[in-house]
């Protein structure tokens, strides 16, 4: 095994050190305590991003960028990359404007889904009046497995269609898929689901409130 070379060095540095650089930036000549209060957690955690040992969840990003007033796609990745990151199907319908939450409100609120809360738009009309188009809604990603899903609103894929609908399962392995909205009919899809290409992409959580 050869030794990398000093090139290779100074490459894995700037690379492990790119986000850190970013925070400072960030973070200008605000003082590091005033900064990860309005942040919503501690200096402690602040000090271990800006020093590379740890890396922030969606949540804590999405506060660092709203706190600091600056792009939440550069502060997490950067003004381009190299390299394709893999996505899930959600993530490419994120809400992509900065949103400040307090990290120790949601750690409080959703502690077991936390690391797997993914925030997004309604999509349309068709959950009125218990969601309207344009509200923000917090989407546990982890909750996908249509075998074990249960009675709650969801944010789906249907073939090439994105919808956020409220699903029932029924005896019989039968998914009813239900709109709060009196103008758009229920419709059932069996399971499992072989020709309408459904996936589910998680269960909405919170709107203003919790679901």
């Amino acid at each position: 095994m050869t030794n990398p070379t000093s090139e290779e060095k100074s490459a894995g540095v700037e690379s492990a050190e790119t986000f850190p650089m970013r925070l400072r930036q960030a973070l200008g000549d605000q003082s590091i305590r005033g900064f990860a209060r309005e942040c919503g957690f501690s200096d402690t955690v602040l000090r271990q991003y800006l020093n590379g040992q740890s890396e922030p969840t969606r949540p804590a990003l999405l506060a660092i960028a709203r706190t600091a007033n600056v792009n939440l796609e550069w502060l997490a990745a950067g003004p381009a990359t190299t390299k394709a990151s893999a996505t899930s199907p959600a993530e490419k319908y994120t809400y992509k404007d900065p949103l400040a939450f307090q990290t120790d409100w949601l750690q409080k609120e959703f502690p077991d889904s936390f690391d797997n809360l993914l925030l997004t738009q309604m999509p349309d009309e068709s959950m009125e009046p218990t969601l309207h188009r344009g509200d923000l809604v917090l989407v546990d990603t982890s909750d996908r497995d249509l075998d074990t899903i249960s009675h709650g609103i969801y944010l789906l894929k249907l073939g090439d269609r994105i919808l956020v609908k409220r699903l029932q399962y029924v005896v019989g392995k039968v998914l009813r898929v239900l709109s709060d909205h009196s103008a758009y009919e229920t419709f059932s899809i069996g399971l499992p689901d072989e020709s309408n290409h459904l996936s589910l992409m998680g269960k909405i959580v919170w709107s203003g409130q919790k679901l």
